[in-house]
């Protein structure tokens, strides 16, 4: 079974690199975090530098946790917002419009297997882009020795962020076979549980608290300051296996359908 899922994950990796748009997508994420991260660590390295020249440190108290890092880690999981869609589109949709859906449905390998491989093969696009916007922390690191375990934090964040923006983006992707649709649905349905959370100072307490567990970026709040919290690993392992779970469905109802 382990021998069929590696050779779709492998046919997957070939269809995003055999493309440009992957390459795109990976330089193009790595660029706008990079030009963000350059711009932050300027601000942060000014602003310290006045505050030390005028005496008034304790006015700027900030550590470079919180004065860097936290707010690109926020910068850097809304460009995910927006290039994620882009990546899980061709998941279904692309096998769809090619008619190549039918010919995956009658290979000796179970639904479960073709989901999976699916995401690790976006996943794996995924992971190329963060390991490319890791190089001016490494260089940052080796020029001024912060402390990497918080920062390594909000990394295992990011990595759990961008697994469940691929989840949610292959089940809908199943759900069309036209590209932009998925693309385009992906993106509206991310923005809503990112902002969902900003619902709950309207409505009644009890619900602004259901809303405010809802919100994907919520609980990634913990992650940015570099602590792990077993509630939000629940709440990204949970939202991960029900797309996971609805994806599979999605599958069975078009073999049933079929």
């Amino acid at each position: 079974m382990f021998s069929k899922f590696l050779g779709l994950y492998k046919k997957e990796l070939k269809i995003f690199f055999s493309q440009p748009i992957a390459y795109v997508l990976i330089s193009v994420f790595v660029a706008i975090a990079g030009y963000f991260f350059a711009g932050i660590t300027n601000y942060y390295s000014e602003v310290s530098l006045r505050s030390m020249n005028s005496y008034q440190q304790n006015m700027f108290d900030l550590t470079m946790l919180d004065g860097i890092f936290r707010p690109w880690f926020y910068n850097v999981a809304f460009i995910l917002l927006l290039i994620m869609p882009l990546i899980t589109m061709r998941a279904f949709a692309e096998e769809k419009r090619e008619g190549t859906m039918e010919l995956l449905f009658t290979f000796p390998v179970s639904d479960a297997a073709v989901v999976a491989a699916k995401f690790c093969g976006a996943y794996t696009v995924f992971l190329a882009m963060l390991a490319g916007a890791l190089s001016p922390v490494v260089m940052l690191r080796f020029s001024s020795g912060f402390d990497i375990a918080p920062v390594a934090g909000g990394f295992i964040g990011l990595m759990l962020l961008g697994a469940a923006f691929i989840m949610l983006g292959t089940f809908i992707s199943g759900l069309t076979e036209n590209q932009i649709v998925a693309a385009v649905v992906t993106f509206a349905v991310l923005m809503f549980i990112w902002i969902i959370e900003w619902l709950s100072s309207v409505v009644d307490p009890a619900v602004g608290r259901v809303l405010s567990n809802i919100s994907i970026i919520r609980h990634y709040d913990s992650f940015s300051k570099g602590v792990i919290d077993t509630a939000d690993l629940v709440y990204y392992a949970v939202f991960i296996f029900i797309f996971y779970f609805l994806s599979l469905r999605v599958l069975e109802s078009k073999q049933w359908r079929g």
